[in-house]
């Protein structure tokens, strides 16, 4: 599977998936873990000192990725694409991914 992002929208999706595992492991159903509101996105300590404007423009980048669907107010839909290229990528998981993903935080 090609998929080209920046570095900026390959973060974001792996903190996405992230959260995507967290709402699964705590029971919440596939669909609803898949979902993603702007204010949740907003919530990752990561995105503090971003722009809104920067926060959807990665999000927008992403849609362009053919990896899920942005919503008006910037939230955000994970397709089937978007789970299958995180599940090949990180075969290990959530500690996979929670690795990862330290490795950008100061």
């Amino acid at each position: 599977m090609d998929i080209q992002l920046t570095n900026d929208a390959d973060k974001m999706v792996c903190q996405l998936y992230k959260l995507y595992l967290e709402k699964r492991k705590s029971g919440v159903n596939k669909d609803n873990s898949r979902h993603f509101s702007f204010s949740e996105i907003k919530a990752i300590k990561s995105y503090a000192n971003w722009s809104d404007s920067d926060i959807k423009d990665t999000v927008a980048e992403i849609k362009r990725a053919n990896l899920g669907t942005m919503f008006l107010d910037g939230g955000f839909l994970a397709n089937d694409t978007f789970i299958f290229y995180m599940e090949n990528r990180f075969k290990n998981g959530f500690n996979e991914v929670v690795d990862f993903i330290s490795k950008f935080i100061p």
